[in-house]
């Protein structure tokens, strides 16, 4: 009988509650009270300008810009002159240490925005909207929706602190780095394996994974010996190799296989093998 074993996830970082959500409209005489709390708070300007005070230091926030909050630290909102704004508050709980790097506003690529915009839509089918400051309960919230503005919250910064760490390698100390790579890597190699007929590029496993294609070339030569599109273009031609022993034909396997025509098909795999595919089908009788 096959053996089954049990695999426990580490969890990378956990939202333990939410506080408050506000979505707040302001305009250019707003002001928001000094305050500092025990919890996280994150702001994203969706448009406008707005000023944000932490501690003894201005920060100007403009369209598409998102700062972090820690516990504790002394902060408060205000208007720039002449300007009005749209903002989305957020306040949680996490006892997640690696939150600490975020000291300086981010401004968010198109794929976190996407993913805080999955924060807001779960957030409506879960709390009445408008957001006040203590969350109400819809009379019947979508199945799963707070579960599912928690583990979006959560996917935000995990994607993050990767894109962080991959550009900042003073930061590498928080994370086990060979587990890290190693990861990385395992999930490489299944969008690989996966894309066997059709084609995937460097940016398309950059936006899966959330890396700059200098980590993850880096990490995946580290582990293999070999550039990912050079592995790549490996696996196809073992791929190649197995349906022209099926008896397909070199035309149809190019086909199948999203080469750019038969003739590249042709060259890259007696690069590879040293033979052309109809030499190694005959080879193969």
């Amino acid at each position: 009988m096959k053996k089954y074993f049990n695999h426990h996830v580490k969890k990378a970082l956990v939202v333990q509650s939410l506080i408050t959500i506000e979505a707040l409209e302001v305009s250019s005489t707003f002001s928001y009270p000094d305050e500092a709390h025990d919890f996280y708070e994150f702001a994203y300007i969706d448009s406008g300008k707005i000023l944000c005070r932490k501690e003894c230091e201005n920060v100007e926030l403009i369209k598409g810009d998102f700062l972090l909050i820690p516990p504790q630290k002394r902060h408060f909102y205000a208007a720039i002159e002449g300007y009005s704004a749209s903002i989305f508050i957020v306040c949680f709980r996490s006892t997640a240490e690696i939150l600490k790097i975020f000291e300086k506003k981010i401004a968010l690529s198109s794929e976190m925005k996407k993913l805080l915009f999955d924060i807001i839509t779960e957030s409506k089918k879960a709390f009445c909207f408008p957001f006040e400051k203590k969350l109400k309960l819809l009379s019947k919230p979508d199945f799963g929706a707070q579960q599912l503005v928690e583990n979006n919250i959560e996917r935000l910064f995990i994607h993050l602190i990767r894109q962080e760490i991959s550009t900042n390698e003073n930061i590498s100390f928080v994370m086990n780095s060979t587990e890290l790579e190693n990861n990385l890597v395992k999930d490489i190699l299944n969008l690989l394996k996966e894309s066997l007929y059709t084609r995937i590029t460097l940016d398309d496993i950059c936006k899966q994974t959330f890396y700059s294609k200098t980590f993850i070339n880096n990490a995946f030569k580290k582990n293999t010996g070999s550039s990912i599109m050079r592995y790549y273009t490996g696996l196809k031609i073992d791929e190649a190799k197995k349906l022209l022993r099926e008896n397909v034909a070199p035309s149809a396997v190019s086909a199948r296989l999203c080469f750019e025509s038969p003739t590249y098909f042709t060259k890259v795999f007696k690069k590879h093998t040293g033979k052309t595919p109809s030499e190694y089908s005959k080879s193969m009788l």
